[in-house]
């Protein structure tokens, strides 16, 4: 398993889902969870993939994409963080 979280100091939620929307509605390959939410100072983003690559693909083919469309709204992937994910736990959820 392999996890990315993305902090985004000052994204509201309104940003957030214009990059959702650019990503569209189908859940990409090899996500396994993916969680979404306010924190004290932006949104953070936390997804746990079935393996580096398929984070890399969704990467390249779908995110840089949606990222750039909705760069304006002061989103900044440099932001984030992967981590190796031991342990993930839950009812698999819908991606949007």
């Amino acid at each position: 398993m392999y996890g990315v979280m993305q902090d985004m100091p000052a994204v509201t939620e309104a940003e957030y889902r214009l990059v959702e929307q650019h990503l569209g509605p189908d859940r990409p390959a090899g996500l396994v969870a993916h969680v979404a939410g306010p924190t004290a100072d932006g949104w953070r983003v936390i997804n746990v993939w079935n393996s580096e690559d398929d984070f890399r693909r969704f990467q390249s083919e779908r995110l840089m994409r949606a990222s750039g469309l909705a760069a304006q709204a002061g989103l900044d992937a440099s932001k984030a963080a992967a981590f190796r994910a031991f342990t993930v736990s839950g009812d698999e959820m819908p991606f949007a």
